[in-house]
């Protein structure tokens, strides 16, 4: 069986997937909590202010 762990950031209308194979992380559902230090959680916050800016950016040039 191919099982993998799905982490998932909503902010808004904005979404970041990450997919992990059960079988990369030695520690199971304990690894997946590993990978998610600070460097990591402040990385996913400044890629959702790229996002936003990014779709701002596209949504205003529709309106135009």
């Amino acid at each position: 069986m191919n099982s993998k762990f799905i982490i998932k950031f909503e902010k808004g209308n904005l979404e970041q997937t990450y997919k992990l194979a059960e079988i990369d992380l030695l520690n199971g559902l304990n690894g997946v909590f590993e990978l998610l230090d600070e460097e990591f959680i402040s990385t996913v916050v400044s890629r959702f202010e790229s996002m936003n800016d990014d779709f701002s950016k596209t949504w205003h040039r529709y309106e135009a």
